[in-house]
């Protein structure tokens, strides 16, 4: 498939992506864009719901979710790291991996931190 097509479908599939984390109370909204010339994919967090969470471990291998916010609405503008895809060959699995590592890592530098556990796409 030539980046043409690979944008096409990429803009049907993925443009707009839910996940769900924290056993499906916190909602993480991700807007992602396929530039043609670059192949590259920038993404930006724009809508985080639900239920803010702080983790505590505790006794080595026991944590617990600690409520720190309830019912935010919030629309965000949170860049994500860009994503390098080859539209010949595309990692599905990869890329969502990748959003949810950087979801998680550039959540916790802003005022809205929230632990992210067992984020899947919704």
């Amino acid at each position: 498939m030539n980046k043409v097509e690979f944008k096409q479908h990429f803009d049907i599939g993925y443009s707009e992506m839910i996940f769900k984390a924290n056993n499906d109370e916190t909602i993480i909204c991700i807007k992602n864009s396929y530039s043609v010339p670059s192949s590259m994919i920038s993404s930006y967090i724009i809508h985080i719901s639900g239920t803010l969470f702080e983790e505590t471990r505790w006794a080595f291998f026991f944590k617990d979710l600690i409520e720190t916010r309830t019912n935010i609405r919030e629309n965000v503008q949170i860049a994500l790291d860009r994503y390098e895809v080859d539209p010949e060959d595309f990692d599905e699995e990869a890329f969502i991996q990748h959003l949810i590592d950087e979801a998680t890592k550039k959540i916790a530098e802003t005022d809205l931190y929230t632990t992210l556990n067992e984020m899947e796409v919704y």
